[in-house]
């Protein structure tokens, strides 16, 4: 009998492959696949990462139930992958190993977000952190392996095609529209103040800092749609648009934060700051949808 060997075909991630038609190197197509994974993760799963409920949950669940749900997870995320998975390439393609990979992109989200809200954090207890990031997963993994359905509807490239509005007005409507929609299902809850009190300034700021990468990388890396930025005449570069929609997000928190009597300006700043900044997590992804949308 011959030599026979058995070996696993692998891309070079600088190959250079074809894509919608265009030819690009492969990390490029990867980077910007499971960039849609960790968007459509938090856009479908971040109230539940801000939810008491859940952190209970997850200290009481039995390890049993909680691997038969995460098993079970895996197969629907291989289900939702059938139809409308975070990666729109058949070259690329190996269903089961991309279920495998939304359950990556979960943990990442969830570990990234739950330690930023200081949930989980190194005295805590092992067991406690694994539960609670293994509850956590499962719903944020169905959001990576759904991305495309969830955010890549859009028609980006048309800025404001239809709209009375110019291209750079959409840009902020956009952000004010989805922004405000999205944190709509966080800001009247009580998990926001609860996050702070875990917080310190250090874990304040890696919020922020979370929030306005969260937002550039919806937008910009995970490409769910086309973009045409020539047709604008003040917002024309990326960082320049993803700034200006976290202050709008940030503004937007402010007013929710007034609205439902969790703080204003006018209280001191370790009171109404830290709790905007956390909300604007939020309000900044929201706004990041509602400008693929639009």
């Amino acid at each position: 009998m011959g030599d026979r060997r058995v070996s696993l075909a692998v891309t070079p991630m600088n190959a250079e492959i074809c894509d919608n038609g265009e030819t690009c190197p492969a990390r490029n197509v990867e980077i910007r696949d499971l960039a849609r994974g960790l968007s459509g993760a938090l856009f479908v799963s971040l109230p539940l990462l801000f939810t008491m409920e859940m952190w209970e949950i997850a200290r009481t669940i039995p390890a049993p139930v909680l691997l038969v749900f995460l098993g079970v997870s895996l197969c629907f995320n291989r289900l939702f992958i059938e139809f409308a998975g975070y990666r729109c390439t058949d070259w690329q393609r190996s269903k089961w190993w991309d279920a495998l990979v939304t359950m990556g992109i979960g943990l990442v989200a969830s570990v990234l977000t739950l330690a930023v809200a200081g949930l989980i954090y190194p005295n805590l207890a092992f067991n406690s952190i694994v539960r609670l990031v293994a509850l956590e997963t499962i719903p944020t993994s169905m959001g990576a392996a759904v991305a495309i359905n969830q955010l890549g509807g859009g028609d980006s490239g048309k800025d404001s095609g239809d709209l009375p509005f110019s291209t750079d007005m959409t840009v902020i409507l956009g952000t004010l529209l989805g922004g405000f929609l999205f944190a709509f299902n966080v800001a009247p809850t009580i998990e926001t103040k609860v996050i702070t009190l875990q917080q310190d300034w250090w874990l304040i700021s890696a919020t922020f800092l979370l929030s306005v990468a969260v937002a550039y990388v919806t937008v910009h890396l995970a490409q769910f749609a086309e973009r045409d930025m020539s047709k604008r005449k003040i917002i024309t570069s990326e960082l320049l648009e993803t700034a200006i929609s976290y202050i709008a997000a940030f503004l937007i928190s402010m007013l929710l934060l007034w609205t439902f009597g969790y703080g204003t300006p006018l209280d001191p700043l370790e009171v109404w700051l830290p709790q905007t900044i956390v909300l604007a997590y939020a309000t900044a992804l929201g706004g990041a949808a509602g400008r693929i949308v639009l």
